[in-house]
């Protein structure tokens, strides 16, 4: 007699200079033929809701950090598959089904249960051990996972969009008369492309009550930019780019695969060296622009370079343009001087205080360029 299977869904946070946080707690599913039923620590398809949390700040070995978590958005969709369970009633025994998240909390973490979102969803078998492999969003065009090893293909597009509702929020730099505070109109990043994967190896129905833990960890890079003009000049942008320049090989959007559940597997399997981001956006000295956008989830290993496109007259354009590397400056970057700053995959990084000239060409990284120099960017999260 078979009865159907029941799993719990972990998706951990950590946090900046950190390996991955273990240790979620495990809530044990029950068998007996229930329905299945996922909680899940964390936190879409073209349709997904899931959204960047707040920050909220914790101590970790003595040394306070940043978190900020993903938070579930009721109607998520998670793909689960295994080699041995397969699904109920269906006649070609498919060994994947979908499942739906409900929120419960939201923040660090962000916990949900989670249905089927179809009526037949996963079961066991007779097999002795089972193996769960699963990807967030739910599976669609450009997103896959081969219920037989966990292979996990995805896609990062090379174009990307300022979509979504925005917010604002206040910065100030500077102290005293020569404080500023900065309004940075804020779009809310395009999370389709905020993959997230696990696995589960060696399940058996006896273990603790049959329970499946599936603990999601991130699959790709995200890099927030806030940008403003350094002078009283208005500038209107057109375009971003995120690029590896000619002479350099970092792959920055297209294709990878990866085993779900291991990040340290992720290979470009087609890539492209740059995102783009078209816009039409006026910033200020006061008036900023934030955005956030999505590339894949392998180390670089040259200089990325920050680009932006804004009009010049009536009919021309100009760019502005910085590498992302340590200062030149021996005597402040020591060992590090002129270095390209890496990044590392599954994590969020935060670059405060872009500034842009009027009537220069290259950006400037101002009020906090010292921590560009010590590696130690405003806030990296790791999600």
């Amino acid at each position: 007699m078979r009865t159907r299977l029941s799993t719990i869904i972990l998706a951990c946070a950590a946090i900046a200079g950190a390996a991955m946080v273990s240790g979620c707690s495990k809530s044990p599913f029950r068998l007996s033929g229930q329905a299945i039923n996922f909680t899940t620590r964390a936190g879409g398809s073209a349709s997904t809701k899931t959204a960047y949390g707040t920050d909220q700040e914790k101590e970790i070995d003595g040394v306070k950090r940043n978190f900020q978590a993903l938070d579930w958005v009721t109607g998520d969709v998670i793909t689960i598959a295994s080699p041995q369970a397969v699904v109920q009633n269906d006649a070609d025994e498919a060994h994947a089904s979908n499942y739906v998240v409900t929120v419960k909390t939201k923040g660090v973490p962000s916990t949900g249960s989670v249905q089927n979102e179809s009526a037949n969803g996963l079961m066991w078998t007779d097999k002795e051990s089972y193996d769960f492999y699963a990807v967030y969003p739910k599976t669609r065009e450009g997103l896959t996972l081969n219920y037989t090893d966990g292979k996990v293909t995805a896609t990062i597009p090379a174009e990307q969009e300022l979509t979504g509702e925005t917010t604002t929020k206040d910065v100030t730099t500077g102290k005293g008369e020569d404080a500023v505070t900065i309004t940075y109109k804020v779009y809310q990043p395009d999370m389709q492309y905020a993959y997230m994967t696990a696995v589960a190896k060696g399940v058996t129905e006896t273990d603790e009550a049959g329970a499946v833990e599936l603990e999601f960890n991130p699959a790709f890079t995200a890099f927030e930019f806030n940008v403003s003009s350094i002078d009283d000049e208005p500038i209107e942008l057109t375009e971003f780019e995120l690029l590896s320049p000619e002479g350099r090989s970092d792959k920055i959007s297209g294709s990878f695969t990866m085993t779900a559940g291991q990040l340290s597997t992720a290979a470009v399997s087609a890539g492209t060296q740059s995102v783009k981001v078209a816009m039409d956006e006026t910033v200020k000295e006061t008036e900023g622009l934030s955005f956030t956008v999505f590339t894949l989830p392998v180390v670089n290993t040259d200089a990325l370079r920050i680009r932006f496109t804004s009009k010049d007259g009536e009919d021309a354009t100009k760019t502005s343009w910085i590498d992302l590397k340590y200062s030149d400056d021996a005597e402040k970057a020591r060992d590090n001087a002129g270095k390209a700053l890496t990044f590392q995959p599954g994590h969020k990084y935060r670059i405060n205080m872009l500034k842009l000239p009027s009537s220069q060409w290259k950006i400037s990284i101002v009020a906090v360029f010292e921590d560009w120099v010590d590696a130690e960017e405003e806030v990296i999260i790791y999600i």
